[in-house]
């Protein structure tokens, strides 16, 4: 799903602003010891105790201390903010419900527990309650607009269109925050049936921020909506034109409801969908700029609105895999539905959590149930398609053009394939002669009737295509779903089977087990008869795998045709060119090759590395030192940065330096047979050593860099 999925674009980054910290975070921690430490039942145990797991993102440990410290101090206002922010993270709503009424006793302008109160108060329909509570929130500019705008969702609840647009004009507001209220502006007038007022507001937010998938679907189900299909998809094949593969499943989705004839809603129909939709896109945003903890809260605020808004159980989900939380990352994709189209890219998710938490097997069997299902659902229709008698045809209408019409008195082929349809639907026509007379009209009327079309008995493009794609029987049932862009699965397309196969290689190639990889590699190839630019990772992948398992020449052709792909890559630099050095060929080449990798990613501290040990490898020992002295600064946690940086320094004469860096790598917990070679340098440095050789296993940063790029 990544899907990095599309989040609503802030402007100005939040943290510049002192949005990020949640309420009271910033003043000293202390909490009043009145009695004597007796282990995690104590007050103080079982606070430190509660800011450990906190800090181990142990959400449920944490709650459980932090309920252990209130029961020996009920009243302490840092307590109680504490564990109001860890129940409310939780979801666990009734406990934070109680908390947040005993925080604004003793801190009545507590934003986030006035935020908590009010959503309590509005999914109960208490308004006047709730719209106090809202206004108590508003401090700060975060608080301000979220505030905002969900007092107008208060007041469109209660049927005030006007009040609540009103709500969302701050003219002296920043314009990353004027964003949001266009966003939301548009959101209300569609609803309230302001159609030229909600187009206004989209193409002001689609012109401020056209990348953004929320907004792309949001605008494109307004024009579907109001009748101008050929807009929508106009949005739609923009947006999916700018992306890599087949476009986002969401959009691909809808995009085949809107050209099959479907009713479209707007992407928020109800003040309910309208007040989650204020959390998850501020949310997404506060995410997006690293106030996790804020934006993670009020995800859960959005979920505690609407708990099947599948974007915000994906962002949720996305930031508990960022926080390392993989079991809580499933659970939550697991509120995904399977009929979803981001069923896919939710399976592609779990399966790396799963890998995540060493259980690979589960990991590889949620992704070959993918690829199997979609390759037994081909043959149950082969086999279907090869023994079923054939069926009678059924009616084909050709499509009529953008300015082209159908009404009474017209002739031809493409009345008589209309009427025909019509009979198929169970509309009575008379007989399908061709001519489109009165009893052709009324059919014509009575089915745009049903399927919320203007009834005017007039055939163009958008009435053509839902009589085209079925619409809705005389019978009265209809076929389409209130919404279709997210109630229907979608059949896996090549995109979706590279990303399969190139995750399960993905995980294989991270646990060393290469010969299993490649496999995947291959069946991905295959499926590319004319690789672009974009597959040079597959090609890259299988290249390293085969190099690891000592084919080189194997891995020398793919790593230089994923180069021809894509020339200024700077993992494949970095990995050719440094093997190339390691083997003492095509030097002048492989260092070219690495020197362009450190201009186009000058903070990777892996490939920094690389640069410098293939200063050492040739006895350039000055030039390794520094470049290996700003690799271990960029990544001062990685063993083997720290022990490059070690036999280097050695070279230079700079021996006790050298034996602090190699102190630290053994430190680091390095690999064992790594361990074994640093203490004896420890003990003897490197005497006896030749100056310029390659140390056994100096190919490792190459191949590490590229892994972290791809999981």
């Amino acid at each position: 799903m990544s899907a990095r999925r599309g989040r609503l674009t802030v402007l100005v980054p939040l943290l510049a602003l002192g949005l990020a910290g949640a309420p009271g975070l910033s003043r000293g921690e202390t909490v009043e010891a009145t009695e004597t430490f007796e282990g995690t039942h104590s007050l103080v145990g079982s606070y430190l105790a509660g800011r450990i797991a906190k800090s181990q993102n142990d959400a449920a440990e944490a709650a459980e201390f932090y309920r252990n410290a209130l029961i020996h101090d009920p009243e302490n206002e840092l307590l109680l903010e504490q564990a109001f922010q860890i129940e409310a993270t939780r979801g666990d709503w009734p406990r934070a419900f109680k908390l947040a009424e005993d925080l604004v006793g003793v801190q009545k302008q507590h934003r986030m527990a006035q935020l908590a109160l009010a959503l309590r108060d509005f999914k109960a329909g208490a308004w006047r309650k709730s719209e106090e509570h809202f206004k108590s929130a508003g401090s700060g500019p975060i608080g301000e607009l979220t505030s905002a705008m969900a007092v107008a969702w208060v007041e469109l609840a209660q049927n005030d269109i006007s009040g609540a647009l009103a709500r969302l004009d701050l003219p002296k507001q920043a314009e990353w925050a004027q964003f949001f209220l266009r966003y939301h502006r548009a959101l209300i007038a569609d609803i309230a049936g302001r159609r030229a007022e909600a187009r206004a507001s989209y193409e002001k937010v689609y012109g401020q921020d056209a990348r953004t998938l929320r907004i792309a679907l949001a605008f494109a189900r307004h024009e579907a909506y109001t009748g101008d299909r050929k807009r929508a998809l106009s949005i739609i094949n923009e947006h999916i034109e700018k992306s890599q593969g087949d476009g986002h499943p969401l959009l691909r989705s809808l995009r085949a409801a809107v050209q099959s004839g479907k009713k479209i809603d707007p992407i928020v129909t109800t003040p309910s969908d309208g007040m989650a939709e204020v959390f998850y896109g501020l949310g997404e945003a506060l995410i997006g700029e690293g106030a996790v903890g804020v934006g993670v809260l009020y995800m859960q605020m959005a979920l505690f609105v609407e708990p099947d808004h599948q974007f915000a159980l994906a962002a949720l989900a996305s930031a508990y895999e960022g926080n390392k939380q993989y079991a809580d990352a499933i659970n939550t994709y697991n509120r995904i539905p399977k009929t979803s189209p981001l069923a896919t890219a939710v399976e592609i998710r779990k399966a790396f959590n799963l890998n995540s938490l060493d259980r690979v097997d589960e990991a590889r069997a949620t992704l070959s149930a993918l690829l199997d299902e979609t390759s037994k659902t081909q043959a149950t229709e082969t086999k279907t398609e090869a023994a079923a008698p054939a069926e009678p045809a059924k009616p084909e209408l050709a499509s009529l053009a953008d300015d082209e019409v159908l009404r009474r008195g017209d002739r031809g082929d493409s009345v008589q394939k209309l009427q025909e349809a019509l009979q198929a639907l169970g509309y009575d026509i008379g007989t399908a002669d061709g001519k489109f007379g009165d009893g052709t009209r009324r059919a014509v009327m009575a089915f745009q009737k049903k399927n919320d079309l203007k009834a005017d008995g007039v055939v163009g493009p958008e009435t053509f295509r839902a009589i085209l794609s079925g619409g809705a029987a005389a019978s009265g049932t209809k076929t389409a779903k209130a919404d279709p862009a997210l109630d229907e699965p979608l059949p896996l397309t090549v995109s979706d089977r590279l990303e399969i196969l190139d995750a399960l290689g993905n995980i294989l190639r991270a646990r060393k087990m290469y010969a299993e990889a490649i496999p995947y590699y291959d069946q991905a190839l295959a499926l590319v008869p004319k690789p672009e630019r974009r597959h040079w990772v597959y090609f890259y992948a299988r290249g390293t795998s085969y190099e690891r398992l000592k084919n080189w020449s194997a891995a020398e052709a793919d790593l230089e045709k994923a180069l021809s792909l894509y020339p200024d890559q700077p993992l494949i630099l970095n990995y050719l060119g440094y093997s190339w050095i390691d083997q003492g060929r095509k030097l002048k080449e492989g260092m070219a090759h690495i020197e362009k990798a450190v201009a186009l990613k000058p903070d990777d501290g892996y490939i920094v590395d690389s640069l410098g040990w293939a200063h050492y490898m040739q006895g350039n020992f000055a030039d390794a030192v520094r470049y290996l002295e700003r690799a271990v600064e960029l990544k001062p946690d990685d063993p083997v940065l720290n022990d490059h940086l070690g036999d280097a320094l050695w070279r230079v004469g700079r021996e006790r330096e050298a034996r602090y860096q190699w102190d630290q790598a053994l430190s680091l917990k390095p690999e064992p047979e790594d361990e074994a070679k640093i203490k004896k340098k420890l003990e003897s440095g490197l005497t006896g050593v030749d100056a310029p050789a390659a140390i056994s296993g100096s190919g490792k940063q190459a191949a590490k860099s590229g892994e972290n790029e791809q999981k």
